[in-house]
């Protein structure tokens, strides 16, 4: 587990000039970033860990919150979405470590929110989009957490316990994961 989370940390830093070329030039396109997030979101999501745990993001209109267990504790955290010019130098203004700005686009048919760190000047924060996917001939919605380059996917979030505890780590078929 500690190994997954150093290869996405990894990964992530070696994307950082992938997205420069692929993602961000439409993101910087935007003048400005979200007031609130998408209603979509609004609500718990779960994740199963496999080992009796739920990993948990709950997004409201200006507020996300996660908690996650790895390294035998519980890290939790919540961050407040606040509006900007989207073409701030964020390294000259003020920090706020749990202030976020927050970005939406689109990959193809699908709708990404992206969650930045206020001060964040380098990296491509945590971007979320939100799908009805097939599962045993039942439909699913699924919230997917991705990054990188070609936004893998390191989780797949439900809006139940039940369905999370279900579906665990399933991989959906037309999605990159992390290896």
């Amino acid at each position: 587990m500690f190994r997954k989370r150093i290869m996405k940390f990894i990964l992530s830093i070696i994307a950082i000039l992938g997205l420069s070329l692929v993602a961000l030039p439409a993101q910087a396109s935007a003048k400005t970033t979200l007031k609130s997030f998408p209603t979509s979101l609004h609500r718990t999501w779960y994740h199963y860990d496999g080992h009796g745990r739920y990993d948990t993001v709950h997004f409201s209109s200006k507020k996300v919150s996660c908690a996650q267990y790895y390294d035998h504790k519980w890290y939790h955290s919540t961050a407040t979405l606040h509006y900007r010019n989207a073409n701030t130098d964020p390294d000259k203004i003020k920090r706020h470590n749990s202030w976020v700005v927050g970005h939406t686009f689109q990959i193809g048919k699908a709708t990404w929110t992206n969650v930045m760190g206020w001060n964040q000047s380098a990296g491509d924060g945590s971007s979320y989009k939100i799908e009805t996917k097939t599962y045993h001939h039942k439909k699913v919605r699924v919230l997917s957490e991705g990054g990188g380059a070609e936004f893998w996917i390191g989780n797949h979030f439900y809006t139940s316990k039940g369905t999370a505890h279900k579906l665990g780590n399933h991989h959906f078929s037309g999605e990159h994961y992390y290896q």
